[in-house]
């Protein structure tokens, strides 16, 4: 008799992955572990995901679910850049595989501009011309993104962390007021 194809099989080796990424890093996520997190063979994830590599950019667009679903919760533009923030903090093996080493061969052109419309959404919310949105949104996202991983990279939280990311969240504000006022 014929063996039937298990519909949970693609699920279950994205999880697989994920849970090595959690657990290890980019390190940890080889095909071979993956197959056996997943209780299948390696030819068989291999029917899933040509290489490591459109293994990893599937893991990358579980991480970016995850992330949007927590920026959603946003109720302003403050608030989304207090939760980049926090996301960066509580989800770091997912941060990193965002915008860590590598993220730019993991992530389609079509995804990237995406990412950058959550925060042109908020900026033209709080008043400023969609022409000018993304004009201000990257120096945005790149000054939480420099917090984000300044927190990663010093293990050790401390007051000077904190400080920097009040500041951070100054700059982003200021950069906001400054172009409601057209500058």
């Amino acid at each position: 008799m014929p063996r039937t194809a298990d519909p949970e099989l693609p699920h279950r080796i994205l999880k697989a992955a994920d849970t090595l990424w959690q657990s290890g890093g980019e390190e940890a996520v080889t095909i071979r572990g993956v197959a056996a997190e997943a209780a299948t063979t390696t030819p068989t994830v291999y029917s899933y995901y040509a290489d490591r590599e459109a293994l990893l950019t599937a893991l990358r667009t579980l991480a970016f679910q995850r992330f949007s679903a927590y920026l959603a919760k946003s109720r302003d533009f403050q608030d989304t850049c207090v939760r980049h923030l926090e996301f960066g903090s509580t989800h770091p093996r997912d941060y990193e595989l965002l915008y860590g080493r590598g993220w730019m061969e993991r992530v389609t052109t079509g995804a990237q501009a995406g990412e950058i419309e959550r925060y042109t959404t908020h900026i033209v919310r709080a008043g400023i011309d969609e022409s000018r949105a993304a004009h201000i949104a990257y120096p945005i996202m790149m000054m939480l993104h420099g917090v984000v991983m300044h927190r990663l990279l010093n293990k050790k939280p401390g007051p000077l962390g904190r400080t920097i990311a009040a500041a951070c969240l100054d700059a982003c504000m200021t950069l906001l007021e400054s172009a409601r006022q057209g500058k």
